[in-house]
């Protein structure tokens, strides 16, 4: 269970060929959360525009039988077309029209992700990628524990036209593609403690750090308002775990049978260092004003009652370069992947002879990715 600060998040997401739309949040523990006001009244009334305009103009029947061709083999329209209807849908139940170069912007989106899913695939035959079954019903489990409940869950494949099986095939096609880029690409790239230390040594401006506070919690969950029975059940079982602390209980092995923040629970209630903007106020406040060894009172949050122990104080200043190394050695090697992945797809669109449609439903060489970013290219369109 987190405690920082969480945010909804629309995802654009490649498994395997397919691309879904998926609405994520996470909130959990003392963490600030965004909400989205809306005005009162009666939201239909104030509509200004129809719903249908909402859904973007797409014209299906002047798109091409074929598509794409990746490595001599001809790439049929009905997953590019499948997609365009999945992406409308979403604009539909979103309520928020959107304008026809936007809509382009799409279209091409989905086109190059369909293409290049299939060209990694037919790499990943060639070079003799496989995955172990286990590991894609594993992976499948976790996505499932993501939605939050049966129920959400079954709604996500309902409106994709998954079924147990072909969900699990596009597990797989993900997977495939991801072990294709770490052996050809991620596996190869090293970043070594002098790149970090001169990034660091470059780049003090981003290491600079607020006040931190090293801390741990055991969280007893409330979401009811103080006074009524559910919040007097859960503030009492949140006192005696106190006293219990107070009477010398060990407080790792406390939050590990006790909080109801599984997360941190699992590692003794740890939270790490954390500013105090990363929490919510009331447990923010509490926690800056403790001293290194202290244990707090109970502090009510909007997720319940909460029992904190400060390990540690760091004052603001420069962050040491042995506390960010391993992080920096991380980014650089994302940023150094990223480039190489670039360069990487576009040896493929070569070596496999890639062609796709363009604005005008012609068939010609995909944009290379380089020529792409220079403004440049035949396919797919800006």
């Amino acid at each position: 269970m987190a405690v920082r600060i969480a945010a909804g998040i629309t995802v654009l997401a490649l498994i395997g060929g397919s691309i879904f739309f998926i609405n994520m949040s996470q909130s959990s523990g003392p963490e600030k959360t965004a909400t989205h006001q809306t005005p009162s009244g009666d939201a239909e009334s104030k509509l200004s525009f129809d719903l249908e305009d909402t859904v973007p103009k797409i014209d299906f029947d002047s798109i091409p039988d074929i598509i794409a061709e990746v490595d001599g083999q001809p790439l049929p329209k009905d997953e590019y077309v499948k997609e365009l209807k999945f992406f409308q849908e979403m604009v539909k139940k979103s309520n928020q029209p959107i304008g026809q170069e936007y809509t382009e912007q799409i279209k091409n989106q989905i086109l190059t992700k369909i293409v290049d899913g299939h060209m990694f695939l037919a790499k990943a035959d060639k070079v003799g990628i496989e995955v172990d079954p286990a590991e894609v019903k594993s992976s499948l489990e976790k996505m499932k524990a993501g939605f939050g409940d049966e129920a959400k869950f079954k709604d996500f494949m309902e409106t994709r036209g998954f079924t147990d099986e072909s969900l699990a095939e596009e597990m797989e096609k993900g997977m495939r593609i991801r072990a294709l880029l770490d052996q050809e690409v991620a596996k190869k790239i090293e970043i070594g403690e002098p790149e970090a230390k001169q990034f660091y040594d470059s780049n003090p401006d981003k290491f600079e750090a607020k006040e931190r506070v090293h801390a741990s919690h055991i969280l007893v969950m409330s979401s009811n308002p103080a006074d009524t029975e559910g919040d007097k059940t859960a503030k009492a079982k949140a006192e005696a775990i106190l006293a219990k602390l107070k009477g010398g209980a060990d407080f790792a092995e406390t939050a590990k049978a006790e909080s109801d923040d599984k997360g941190s629970g699992a590692n003794g209630g740890d939270l790490g260092f954390f500013a105090q903007k990363d929490m919510v106020p009331e447990f923010g406040e509490v926690a800056f004003s403790m001293k290194p060894g202290e244990l707090s009172d109970l502090v009510k949050t909007q997720f319940g009652y909460h029992i904190i122990k400060v390990f540690e104080k760091k004052p603001a200043g420069n962050v040491p370069f042995s506390e960010v190394r391993d992080n920096i050695i991380q980014k650089l090697k994302m940023t150094k992947s990223n480039n190489a992945v670039m360069d990487y797809i576009d040896q493929l669109y070569v070596e496999m002879s890639v062609k796709v449609i363009d604005k005008d439903n012609k068939m010609g060489p995909i944009t290379l990715k380089k020529d792409a970013s220079a403004g440049a290219g035949h396919n797919p369109p800006n």
